[in-house]
């Protein structure tokens, strides 16, 4: 089990998880294999850093443009996929299919030789907790233009040669066929920084402050933590305390926390619950109506985003816990 003594001396990590493991918030970790036995960090440089509770796990070229994207499947909330722009080199993609094997190449061993380098593959079932990678070699092969050699040995140990092959490609290797197979290979274009549906959908919404001045949340600030909440929600209201300390400690730093009361006429008034509750960050208000046209019919309360540079970097659905949200704002903070 894996505590953490500081945050339990601070009170701010219970044992009561809410349904959560004990180290359910521990930053995942993703390393870049430097050769010679070495690797580096990458975590938090590529966004893999993330810190809710993971277990699935998958690296697929899910695009087809020939880099390996990563799945993750969180325990209790929402899956996170991370989409592959970084890749400059040459790459090979192999996948195997068996005849007299079985049809999935479970268990085949492929070799490649580019460039004078070696690289050897398994193909197996089962590569993570419940989670299962497709069954492909991934081959990334730097600055080598060619493929001189490319050998499969099947499950019964059968030696199947193939010559060389193109780079840049997505092949088939099928038990006793001569020749490779090219697969369907897209090249997708970059993310549009701009293209982000939630985040137009969160600008264009009629959120207005209290002197009822419309307002755009996403150009408050380069990284703004967005909080709905409403003046008759008893959880939201427990909140307010941990939103403050999060307002305190990162507004000189340049992150911002805002809250949006979800207007009802049947609730505590808002001017009222504010003073009450002794709110320390802005305030701002949405009709349950728009409120429902955003996230649907009977949206529950609270709900939350991370807005970075008028993106939505990260959604947080129910109660905010700060130790959660205060590494997501630091992780923004340093990649501005």
């Amino acid at each position: 089990m894996v505590t953490h003594g500081l945050e339990f001396q601070k009170g701010e990590r219970k044992f009561q998880m809410g349904g959560k493991s004990l180290n359910g918030y521990e930053l995942n970790k993703l390393w870049r294999n430097e050769g010679g036995g070495r690797f580096a960090d990458v975590s938090v440089a590529t966004g893999a850093g993330d810190v809710h509770d993971a277990r699935g796990f998958a690296a697929c070229d899910f695009d087809r443009d020939g880099d390996l994207d990563l799945f993750i499947r969180n325990y209790k909330t929402h899956t996170v996929m991370l989409r592959n722009e970084g890749v400059q080199g040459h790459w090979l993609t192999v996948r195997p299919e068996g005849t007299k094997s079985n049809r999935d190449g479970i268990g085949a061993r492929i070799e490649i030789v580019a460039g004078g380098v070696r690289q050897v593959r398994w193909i197996t079932a089962g590569s993570g907790y419940l989670s299962q990678m497709p069954n492909e070699a991934y081959f990334g092969l730097g600055n080598a233009t060619r493929v001189d050699r490319l050998t499969v040995t099947w499950t019964d140990g059968t030696v199947q040669r193939f010559g060389s092959v193109d780079v840049d490609r997505h092949v088939r290797a099928k038990e006793g066929v001569p020749s490779v197979e090219i697969l369907e290979t897209r090249v997708q274009p970059a993310f549009d920084p701009a293209d982000d549906a939630l985040a137009r959908s969160l600008a264009g919404a009629d959120i207005r402050d209290l002197y009822g001045n419309r307002i755009d949340v996403t150009t408050l600030g380069p990284v703004t933590f967005v909080n709905f909440w409403a003046t008759w929600c008893n959880v939201c209201r427990a909140e307010v305390p941990d939103l403050a300390a999060l307002e305190k400690a990162h507004a000189p730093l340049g992150a911002r926390v805002i809250g949006i009361a979800v207007l009802d006429p049947q609730g505590p008034d808002l001017a009222r619950s504010c003073e009450e509750l002794r709110i320390g960050f802005p305030v701002y208000t949405i009709t349950r109506a728009e409120y429902d046209r955003l996230f649907g019919a009977e949206a529950a309360v609270p709900r939350s985003f991370l807005l970075e540079r008028g993106r939505v970097s990260g959604i947080f659905p129910g109660k905010v816990r700060p130790y959660l949200v205060r590494s997501y704002l630091l992780e923004a903070l340093r990649s501005r």
